[in-house]
Order: C-alpha cells, then structure tokens, then sequence
C-alpha cells in the first residue's frame, strides 16, 4: 500500500500544479526506509524520477525564457511528450507496486541511490 501511495502521491502532487509532486514520494521513502525495502524503493524511485521531471521542466522553461519565447516553440511540445510519459510511467509504476514487483522509471537521474 506504501508503495502505491508513492506514486500515486506524486500524482496528485502534480494535479496541484506539479512543483509538489515529488513530496509525496519523499514522505514514503522517508517514512518507510528502515521497515519496509519493498517500499522505500518505490518511494526512491518515485522521487528521483519526480526530481529529474523537474529538473527537465525547469531548463525547459528557462531555455524557453532566455531566448525571449522563441525557445517554447521547441520546448513546448516536449514538455507535452514529457507529460505524457510521465502520466504512462506513472501508471505503469503505480501497477507494478499493487503487484509487489520492482519498477524503474526510464530516463531517470538516479539523485537518492540505496
């Protein structure tokens, strides 16, 4: 259950205007790292991946706002893929916990490792 919450609370993180998402992640890794592996892993996993979301969407945004909006022609319809992935894999991980198997996000910065 811990572990769906994961990544589940990263989505409603993001249906609050996306910068909260990787707090819900946080709070479980942070909560259930010593008593519950299955979960912290999870836990990691969905903040690593949030973080590196993030990471993209901001240097998205900032190449967007240094080359005075020109760069959002760009940038615009990858950030729209990127929120697409992220809703899918979201999903995907989400399943995965309810099935107690291990998942890791694609393309993720690993900032917190075991």
């Amino acid at each position: 259950m811990w572990a769906m919450g994961a990544h589940l609370s990263a989505v409603a993180g993001a249906v609050m205007g996306g910068l909260p998402a990787f707090v819900g992640p946080l709070v479980v890794w942070l909560i259930r790292r010593e008593n519950d592996p299955f979960a912290a892993e999870h836990g990691r996993e969905a903040l690593n991946f949030n973080l590196t979301i993030l990471l993209v969407v901001f240097a998205g945004m900032l190449l967007g706002l240094l080359t005075i909006g020109l760069g959002f022609i760009i940038v615009g319809p990858v950030l729209l893929i990127l929120g697409v992935l992220w809703l899918i894999w979201t999903v995907q991980a989400t399943i995965a916990a309810s099935n107690r198997q291990p998942y890791r996000y694609p393309l993720t910065i690993r900032f917190i490792s075991a």
